[in-house]
């Protein structure tokens, strides 16, 4: 591996010789972290195979972030001149009727940030499509279309998704972002989670024909949260592939509440590294509580780390990298 590709969560404990050669050969854990991803609310109208929302959120306090918090996160990210805002987590984000006028508040006031969203598109109907599209905030949007055919589609997604309105959603925005200026204004990827109920080659290439880039991504456990991973895997091995999880090094997750999570798969609040509408974002990234995890982390004790322990991607080879 070259340098600079591995961090480097540092301990007090490290002899100096130690500290000074992974301060040169490895990337330094930020002070604030580059991405950060949180829910402007909780629900969600799918209920995918491949997620563990359908199970999790019963048990899971549900509602919509209040606006003064909102509005404290937007002044602390600008700040810190984060790189990429992400406004979703594990819900739908189109549910929030207010979720345009949020993205233009973020882009307003933070002019240089990547605004990312994924959505199933459910919800994208024409007044919808036109607001997002007026609003110009979006740098890509991200669309789950599970396969292209009925029957696998709504197997996947479940919910209350329907394949044909969906697909004319989606073909709906396609013909409209093109006509008003396409990659111009945003990136559209239709993205697929690689299951053995679809044919993620033929759905990608269905995509790719009207013009949209399209992929799929392995199938992962979430943390251990999905305990039918494997028998939803691909027989192809070529669909199964993971990169080395960053997560915990450069990304923070935070609840509609302002519950900031290890991780994006963290469904049951098994690690709540603290409260950014108590504290801060950064004092919550600082804590001696998430220092000690990545730390854990950077040792390879897995075992000692809830989610990290029973995930596919914490233990794979390579480097996990955003858009």
């Amino acid at each position: 591996m070259s340098l600079k590709q591995r961090f480097y969560a540092p301990s007090g404990k490290d002899p100096l010789l130690i500290r000074l050669w992974y301060g040169l050969t490895s990337r330094p854990v930020p002070p604030f972290p580059k991405t950060v991803q949180f829910e402007t609310h909780s629900a969600c109208n799918a209920r995918c195979i491949f997620c563990p929302y359908a199970e999790t959120y019963k048990s899971q306090p549900q509602g919509f972030m209040d606006e003064a918090l909102f509005r404290k996160i937007v002044a602390e990210l600008k700040t810190h001149r984060v790189r990429r805002i992400s406004p979703y987590m594990n819900n739908e984000p189109f549910l929030d009727p207010k979720l345009v006028e949020k993205l233009s508040y973020i882009k307003e006031e933070i002019p240089g940030a990547k605004i990312v969203i994924t959505t199933n598109g459910s919800r994208l109907d024409d007044r919808t499509i036109d607001s997002l599209l007026a609003s110009r905030s979006l740098r890509a949007l991200y669309i789950s279309f599970q396969g292209i055919e009925k029957g696998p589609y709504e197997e996947t997604m479940r919910g209350n998704l329907v394949f044909e309105e969906t697909m004319a959603n989606v073909l709906n925005l396609i013909e409209k972002w093109k006509k008003a200026g396409g990659e111009e204004l945003f990136k559209i990827y239709v993205t697929m989670v690689a299951t053995n109920k679809i044919d993620p080659y033929k759905a990608t290439e269905f995509w790719k024909s009207k013009g949209i880039k399209s992929k799929w991504t392995p199938l992962e456990n979430r943390g251990g949260n999905i305990e039918e991973a494997r028998k939803l895997a691909p027989k192809d091995s070529a669909l199964i592939k993971f990169v080395n999880c960053t997560r915990l090094y450069k990304q923070a997750y935070i609840l509609w509440n302002g519950d900031m999570v290890l991780c994006c798969t963290d469904y049951e609040r098994k690690v709540v590294l603290g409260n950014v509408g108590k504290t801060s974002i950064e004092e919550v990234w600082n804590s001696p509580k998430a220092k000690g995890i990545r730390r854990l982390f950077w040792e390879g004790k897995l075992g000692s780390i809830p989610l990290c322990r029973d995930c596919e991607i914490a233990g794979s080879s390579g480097e996990e990298e955003f858009e």
